[in-house]
Parts: C-alpha cells; sequence; structure tokens
C-alpha cells in the first residue's frame, strides 16, 4: 500500500525534474538553427505539422501531453529547423522515430508510415522497447541536410540522428522506400547495438529494407533478395567461396561485402534466427578491445551460436542460393 502511495508522487517529480531540466530546449535549438542557417528575410512560416500515429497533434493538448518525456525533447530540437525548412515531423505509434520529412515532397505519410511500422516490427528481436526515440531525417537539398547536421552538433545531439539526401523522384519509388527503411535500421541499430560490425548491421538493413519494401539498395541498385542470392552464389561457387568475417568486415581497407552481408542474414534469419539474435545481441554490446580485429569476436559469436557445422552450412547456402536446402 505504502509502495502504490509513493509511486504517483515519485512519478510526478520525475516530470517535474524533466520539464525543467528540458524547459530551455525550444529556445537553446531556435538559437543553433539559426545560427547554422541563413537568415531569408522572408515572412514567418506557419509551424511544422507534428504527427503522431498518422494523426495532427498541433492543436491536441491532451495528445502532445501523452507523449513520452524523451519523445517530446527530441520534438522540440527538431520543430523551429522543420518549420524553417518547410518539413513535418512524424512518430510512430510506438514512438521509437521521429521522422523529419519535407512537407511538400512527401504530401501523403500512409507509405512512410507503414515502412516505419514493418521496419520497428522486424526489428523487435534486435532492439528493447522504451528505448529513446531516434531521429531520422530525409532531405530535399544537401543544403537542409548540411544545416541540420551543423545544428545537431551545436545542440550536441547528432549521436542519435541520421540525416541522408533522399535524391529519388516520383518514379524511383521503391529506391526512395528502401532508403527510408535502411536509414532506420542503421540508426536504431547505431542506438542500441553500438558496437555491432558494419557489415551485420548493412546486412539486417538490406534485409529487412526488402522484406519491408521489395528492394534493398546494394551497391547503389535496387535490388530483389532473389537476384542478390543469385549473384552471390555464382560468386561463391566460381570462387570455392568460405565464410571469412575479416573479408566481410571490409578485409585490408576494402568495402564491405554488401551482397554478401545480406545472403548470410537472409539465411540466418530463415535457418537460425535464435541464433542471429543471439549473435547480434552479444556482439552489438561487446567492445573490442584496443587492437583488436571485430573479426575475431565474430568468430568466436558465430561458432558459439552455430557451432561448426552451422559455420559450414552459411557456405554452403551461399554457393546454392535459393536452391539450397539443409
Amino acid at each position: 500500500m505504502i509502495t502504490r502511495a509513493l509511486l504517483p508522487i515519485g512519478l510526478l517529480l520525475l516530470a517535474v525534474s524533466l520539464l525543467v531540466h528540458t524547459s530551455g530546449t525550444p529556445r537553446d535549438a531556435r538559437a543553433a538553427w539559426t545560427a547554422a542557417g541563413t537568415e531569408s528575410g522572408e515572412p514567418t512560416p506557419a509551424p511544422a505539422e507534428i504527427r503522431w500515429d498518422g494523426r495532427l497533434i498541433n492543436d491536441d493538448e491532451a495528445r502532445r501531453s501523452a507523449l513520452g518525456a524523451a519523445t517530446r525533447v527530441a520534438i522540440s530540437r527538431w520543430h523551429e529547423f522543420a518549420t524553417r525548412r518547410g518539413y513535418r515531423i512524424d512518430v510512430d505509434q510506438d514512438e521509437r522515430v521521429v521522422l523529419l520529412s519535407d512537407s511538400q515532397r512527401f504530401k501523403r505519410f500512409s507509405t512512410s508510415a507503414a515502412l516505419v511500422d514493418r521496419t520497428v516490427s522486424s526489428l523487435a528481436p534486435f532492439t528493447s522497447p522504451g528505448a529513446k526515440p531516434v531521429v531520422v531525417l530525409r532531405a530535399s537539398v544537401e543544403d537542409d541536410l548540411n544545416t541540420a547536421l551543423k545544428g545537431a552538433r551545436a545542440l550536441d545531439v547528432d549521436q542519435h540522428l541520421h540525416a541522408y539526401l533522399e535524391d529519388g523522384g516520383r518514379t524511383a519509388r521503391r529506391e526512395v522506400d528502401a532508403r527510408l527503411v535502411e536509414a532506420l535500421v542503421q540508426e536504431l541499430l547505431a542506438s542500441q547495438q553500438p558496437y555491432l560490425s558494419d557489415w551485420i548491421t548493412d546486412g539486417i538493413a538490406s534485409f529487412v529494407a526488402e522484406r519491408s519494401s521489395s528492394r534493398a539498395m546494394v551497391g547503389g541498385e535496387a535490388r530483389t533478395l532473389r537476384s542478390v542470392q543469385q549473384d552471390v552464389s555464382q560468386r561463391a561457387s566460381e570462387d570455392g567461396w568460405e565464410l571469412d568475417l575479416f573479408l566481410l568486415n571490409g578485409g585490408a581497407g576494402g568495402d564491405v561485402m554488401e551482397a554478401e552481408a545480406m545472403a548470410i542474414v537472409a539465411f540466418l534469419h530463415r535457418y537460425h534466427e535464435n541464433a542471429l539474435g543471439a549473435i547480434v545481441a552479444e556482439l552489438g554490446h561487446t567492445q573490442p578491445a584496443e587492437g583488436q580485429p571485430s573479426a575475431e569476436l565474430e568468430q568466436r559469436a558465430f561458432a558459439r551460436h552455430l557451432g561448426l557445422a552451422g559455420l559450414d552450412q552459411v557456405s554452403e547456402a551461399l554457393k546454392k542460393g535459393r536452391n539450397y536446402r539443409p
């Protein structure tokens, strides 16, 4: 009974503390965006739209108050930028993502909202509920991108910001969708699995993008999983490919093998889903010792959760592609 009585008081004190702590945030953000941007001399624009789960909440005090403290802070930090640049702010139902998009270019958010929901759902095995939301900016022009990055650095909030240039027209719908999903995955994993290797992050991002939007951006092209598996199978068969985590990590200064990374994640998800989740959780929270290659930690984790037979299966599956059967 005593605990139940004290709980509301504790929550009230926490809320007051958060309000005091963040009361200067909008003013600080306004100064940062003004310093980072340029004064155009044009009339003050209308406040940026804020939508939560597709519903406009600018004038809905009850809905705005229902948002979590961390989400309100993220919105306050970016509202001035969104207003000045003609962007809108969308928050998904579970408050995992604060998405900034050009309000004119992306008039309908329904498609993007569905992609966000599918992406967050697909990443559930690799992320924890209740975490601070990540901020993703789909910049329409380079000036918007540069201004956002400068403002984020000025506010010291760039740690959980993924900003990229959305350089695809209406005819490139699949590419635009794939880039959005991959940006979401990259930032969500970076915020909760900070030590995960680039190749694993890229592989998960490509796999989730293909599942969510029917395409993944691999080598700068929109690709299906089937076409990627065919290419990887051909290369693996010709080269006698074996699982080499050093090469997947970029080798001696080389690039991450995007297609192979996607094919490996797709294989693990289909045949060893629990092991994939355990590997990501272990590697995402284990910082390599100074001078220790990430490939060493990965080799141990893969061997521990897949076993020697599982490691052999990876190589065999990549050689056979979609024709692989365990």
